[in-house]
This record gives structure tokens, sequence and C-alpha cells, in this order.
């Protein structure tokens, strides 16, 4: 514990455009009290999603995060003391701490997390973006043996997850992605079985070649362009999990719907 100063990173106004670092700054606080019910929570490991970016568009499934405040964010946290029965110091938890060092948090929303190594598994893979994986392409896109899957943003947290899923459901996986190594790293690393490289243009042409059956799951995290390319090759009875839009999370998102479709 760093003595009574708790370092904070405050978003100081809200991006019109592309998010950058100007759009934030440290601060040294003071350390929280733990009131009734609550613990004090050491903050270990915080999660950068993109979900972080569209909170500062407005109210989403959470509050709008606004500015001259502490960033919102959900963290994995060590518990420094409790005024709750079933929390006690060193139990580990997640929750809505925000970019901060420390945070006085309700026992009400933490869950308590199992101690294990490494810890960040419990932010990857059993956490936000393993269930949100998980739960996304199996209760959504239900995917099918045999059947193609794409998934773009696939080499983020989110997507290279639902590409393994996918693979060990027996599908053909196609992922998207920006830029050669990443491409690389899905179907030499990951075990993708072909991977689209949206910055050499002519997504549309490339899945076409990828996934010549047409595309039976899309995993969609961009929307924008690379949703309107897919459509069009989606099967019968096709499923689409929209999971995110982090194409239309920088500026000002465009008017129109998904184009090209039968009204």
């Amino acid at each position: 514990m760093s003595g009574s100063i708790n370092r904070q990173v405050v978003l100081v106004e809200k991006p019109s455009g592309k998010l950058g670092s100007e759009h934030f700054k440290m601060v040294e606080g003071a350390m929280p009290e733990p009131k009734d019910g609550e613990a004090l929570l050491r903050v270990r490991y915080i999660s950068l999603d993109a979900a972080n970016r569209a909170w500062m568009h407005g109210a989403t499934y959470r509050s709008a995060v606004e500015a001259n405040s502490v960033m919102a964010g959900g963290a994995i946290a060590e518990v420094v003391s409790s005024k709750a029965p079933d929390l006690a110091p060193g139990d580990i938890v997640f929750g809505d701490t925000g970019w901060q060092e420390f945070a006085a948090v309700p026992a009400k929303h933490l869950t308590k997390m199992p101690k294990l190594e490494p810890m960040t598994h419990l932010l990857s893979v059993f956490g936000i973006a393993g269930l949100t994986a998980y739960f996304g392409l199996l209760e959504v896109g239900k995917p099918k043996e045999g059947e193609t899957v794409v998934v773009s943003a696939a080499a983020g947290s989110v997507g290279s997850i639902v590409g393994q899923i996918a693979k060990i459901r027996g599908c053909r996986v196609v992922g998207i992605a920006g830029g050669a190594d990443k491409c690389s790293w899905l179907t030499s690393e990951l075990g993708f079985d072909a991977a689209v490289d949206y910055k050499d243009g002519a997504v549309f042409r490339a899945l076409r070649a990828a996934a010549p059956k047409g595309i039976d799951v899309y995993f969609d995290n961009v929307g924008g362009d690379i949703l309107e390319a897919c459509i069009p090759q989606m099967n019968n009875y096709g499923r689409i999990a929209c999971c995110g839009a982090i194409s239309q999370y920088d500026g000002v998102p465009s008017a129109h719907g998904p184009r090209g479709v039968p009204g």
C-alpha cells in the first residue's frame, strides 16, 4: 500500500474522434474508506476492453463515463480490508473498480475468484473475454460440426478465443484481422483454417475464396464494411452474433444500416 495516496486515471474529456493518451491524465486521490458492506481493494490487473470506448459515447448496459471522472473498468483485485462478512483480506475478486490503484466497492457487486496463476487468465479465458466468446458463439451462433465460422477482429481478446472454440467444435474457421503478422498468428499459432487481411482491401472477394461454401456463423466484433461483406455470403439459416461495432467507436457512426439487404 502506497501510504494514503491512490493513483487514478481520469478521463479528461470525451473524445469526438480517435481516442488518444491526451484524453487521460494521472492524478493522486485520497485513499478510499470502505463503508459497511464494502471492501477496500487493491487493483492487480485492469481489463482493457473495446467496450470501454463505447462507454464514452453514452449509456449502454451501464451508465456513460463522464469527463473529469475516474475511467470506468473491470479489474481483478485483492481485498485489503473488509466490512462485508463474505470477504476477507487476501481474497481475489472481480469488480468494476475503475482505473485506479485502490477502490472501495460494495461486496454485492464483487465476484470472488479462485486463486490461480497466471492471474491474468481470470481476465482472459476465464474472464470477460472468455465468457463473451463462449456464450456468444455457443448460445447465439450455435455452430455445428462441419460448418464455416467467420470471426472479425479475430486477433483480439474475444475473437481469438471464439476461433479456437469453433475449431474444437469441428468447424472451418476463417479469421478477419488487420495486417500480415496477425493473420499469420491466427493460422500458425491458433489453428484457424484461413485468415483475411482487411487492410489488403477486397474483403468480399477474399472471404469468398476463404469460405467457398458460404458462411454459417459470423461472429461480428466490428460492424461497418466488414459486416456488409459478410451478410451476402451468409448461408440459409446462418447466424450472426453481434458482439461489437469497433469500426464505429471513433467518430460519428454512419447513419445508414447494412447496405444491400432487402427490406
